[in-house]
């Protein structure tokens, strides 16, 4: 019973966010929206922070969990589908874009977002090594900050229709990457030959 309730109450407080931006998220309208008493509420969430925090953590993971099928594809283009699929969703980018708003003042919201940032790694770097792409430190903030890039573009662009467009800029960052790389591989040997002959 007390999961249930506890389970109500975050989901309650990321309708009240997705519908209403994270201003709108107090203990009251939550209450509301979860159809209880502000007391009840209270019991598990004493303060606006706790909710908070915990509605954060509740929207990472539903976030890594909508990025989970990036893993199971078995080809680059597969995991480019399902990577666009999550980031063209309007309803979890607005969720995230709407928390990340409290996360340089907020040490709990801050560490669901380095939950997720941690929790995206692993796929960054999936996707890298089946494009043949380099996998470096570098490589791997690159795809988690142009996939952060495309979710707002696709925001702001109808979502859903900016999908194929997501495909093509994914590709082209894989594409750029390899090459960088094969291009950084050789630029030593032309640098040796072209001392040789001075």
């Amino acid at each position: 019973m007390t999961t249930d309730r506890r389970e109500a109450i975050i989901s309650a407080a990321l309708e009240v966010i997705q519908d209403h931006g994270i201003s709108a998220l107090t203990q009251t309208r939550v209450a509301e929206r979860a159809e209880m008493r502000q007391s009840h509420l209270t019991y598990y969430f004493p303060t606006r922070g706790e909710l908070l925090a915990a509605t954060a953590d509740a929207a990472v993971a539903l976030r890594l969990h909508a990025l989970a099928p990036t893993l199971s594809a078995t080809d680059v283009s597969g995991k480019l589908t399902a990577l666009a699929d999550v980031l063209t969703d309007p309803g979890q980018t607005r969720l995230l874009l709407a928390l990340i708003q409290t996360a340089d003042t907020d040490e709990g919201v801050r560490a669901a977002f380095t939950m997720l940032r941690d929790g995206i790694d692993p796929l960054a770097v999936d996707l890298l090594n089946s494009a043949r792409a380099p996998i470096d430190p570098v490589s791997r903030q690159l795809v988690q900050t142009t996939s952060t890039g495309i979710a707002i573009l696709a925001l702001a662009s109808g979502g859903p229709r900016f999908h194929r467009n997501a495909v093509l800029l994914l590709e082209n960052l894989l594409a750029g990457l390899i090459a960088a790389a094969s291009t950084s591989a050789t630029a030593p040997a032309t640098a040796t030959a072209t001392e040789g002959r001075t």
